[in-house]
Parts: structure tokens; C-alpha cells; sequence
């Protein structure tokens, strides 16, 4: 619109455009776009690619590096799922969300929500009945605006009992994916002692089986790199498949032969503990 009117030179346009991040989210709060934002406000913003890529990358390097960014990438975002899978970052859940999400969310979502569950009790809320519709809370945030001084602020949210449906105006989930301090607030005053699923996303999910982005180009393997061991055999069971598909006869080799693996690894995973 800027260059079909003429008006790229217009200072307060000009001024409106670069800070558009501070104004066009809430025109978005109604619209679901978990994901599509960095970051929010006050957040800092870091690129898979930063320390491979930059305005100066010549064009045939482009290529190689924007590979190796996501392949890095992939391999902490795999490290950090099997993290989630066999422990968990909160060792004593101070309530019960906390600990209903400790078993579903991985380590990263689950600290990004316990934020949000520590400032559901600087919240509080009154209600308005509303005759044919969900019920209005008027939720208040205390916070410290210097010193010992506080202040707070109030914040809208609709929840509808029977549909289990709930929303804030803060448009936290929409922007984030997981409920604000707000809901919390809301759902706890309103004796919900669980999260309805519906508001727990199957990306933050631990126990999403995950596609695997194999790196073909690396034929070099580092036994002691767990992604690296789960690409290389799973390369290796693939063709196992092919050869086992072909015929009755392969396929009854292949499951005698895949029997007496299982049956040794089960023998070591003994042997270990």
C-alpha cells in the first residue's frame, strides 16, 4: 500500500512501518498463529542460521552452510526431545497443572509454562454472569512497577463451562500455544483441576514420534552422538525392509534374523542394569 499510494517517504508512515511489531499483534490476538511469531515483546529473537549466515555469504557457500544451520538444528531440537523422554525439569510441581503437563510437555514448553503458573497467584478475578453466552472474568495481574510499588492491570476472559472453551484477550495461546496466566487464573478459580486437552498442542508434546531428517551427505558416524546413531541405523533398517519385502522367503529370513537381535539387545539392556 506504502509504494502503490507513493507515500514510502511519508516520516510518520515511515516511523509506523518499522515499528510495526509493537502494533500489528493486536490486530492478531483473535487469530491462531502459535508458531508464526520469534518472538513477543521484551523477548529475544535468535536465528537458526546465526554464525552460518549473513548478508555477506557468497552464493555458492549458501547452500553448504544453510544445510549445516539445520542439520545442527535438527540434531539439538532431537538431543533435546530425548532430554524431555527421559526426565523432567520440574522435580516438585507446585500445583496441579504443572504436575498434568510434566508428563505431556517437553522440557523447553514446560518451563516456558511454568512461568505463566507462578504468575497465575499474582492474579485474581470477579466474575459477571452473562445470560445467554460464557461467563465474563475480569482478571487483574499485580506487578511491581519499581521498588515497592505495584500496580495492576486488567485483563478480559470468556470461558464457557459447558464447551470446556475458554479465551483471554492477552492472546497468549494464540500467539504461543499454551494457556496464559490469565486462563489459569480463571480455570482454577472454576475448580477445573485439569487443562482440557484441547489446549495441549501435539507439537510440544514429548511423546509425538517425531519425523527424522536424514543427513545423507556425512558419511562419518560419532558412536557416542545418539542422533547420529538413531540416522545411521535407521539407514541401515531401511534397507533391511527393501530386501525383506521382496519375497515370502526374505521375509522369513528377515524376521528370524530381527528376533535374534532383539532377543541379544534385550540380553544387553540385562546385562547394563
Amino acid at each position: 500500500m506504502i509504494q502503490c499510494h507513493g507515500i514510502k517517504d511519508h516520516g510518520w508512515i515511515q516511523t509506523l512501518y518499522e515499528d510495526r511489531k509493537r502494533w500489528a499483534p493486536v490486530y492478531l490476538k483473535e487469530a491462531y498463529l502459535s508458531g508464526v511469531f520469534s518472538f513477543l515483546q521484551n523477548e529475544v529473537s535468535t536465528s537458526y542460521f546465526e554464525g552460518y549466515l549473513d548478508k555477506n555469504t557468497p552464493l555458492k557457500e549458501f547452500l553448504d552452510k544453510y544445510d549445516q544451520a539445520l542439520q545442527l538444528n535438527y540434531q539439538l531440537e532431537a538431543l533435546a526431545d530425548m532430554d524431555s523422554r527421559n526426565s523432567s525439569c520440574i522435580q516438585k510441581p507446585g500445583c496441579y497443572y504443572e504436575f498434568q503437563l510434566s508428563k505431556l510437555y517437553t522440557n523447553e514448553m514446560l518451563r516456558k509454562f511454568q512461568t505463566e503458573v507462578e504468575a497465575m497467584y499474582s492474579c485474581y478475578s470477579t466474575k459477571h454472569i452473562s445470560s445467554d453466552g460464557p461467563i465474563t472474568y475480569i482478571v487483574k495481574e499485580e506487578f511491581e512497577v519499581g521498588g515497592n510499588e505495584k500496580d495492576s492491570r486488567a485483563f478480559d476472559v470468556l470461558y464457557n463451562a459447558s464447551d470446556l472453551e475458554v479465551l483471554c484477550v492477552c492472546g497468549l495461546f494464540n500467539f504461543r500455544g499454551y494457556l496464559c496466566r490469565h486462563i489459569l487464573c480463571v480455570l482454577n478459580q472454576s475448580g477445573m483441576q485439569e487443562i482440557p486437552f484441547h489446549y495441549i498442542l501435539s507439537r510440544w508434546r514429548k511423546d509425538v514420534k517425531r519425523s527424522y531428517v536424514l543427513d545423507h551427505s556425512c558419511s562419518a558416524i560419532d558412536i557416542k552422538n545418539p542422533v547420529h546413531r538413531f540416522d545411521d541405523l535407521y539407514k541401515r533398517i531401511v534397507q533391511v525392509v527393501e530386501e525383506g519385502r521382496q519375497s515370502q522367503d526374505r521375509y522369513k529370513v528377515t524376521l528370524q534374523a530381527l528376533d535374534e537381535i532383539l532377543n541379544k539387545l534385550h540380553l544387553v539392556e540385562d546385562h547394563q542394569v
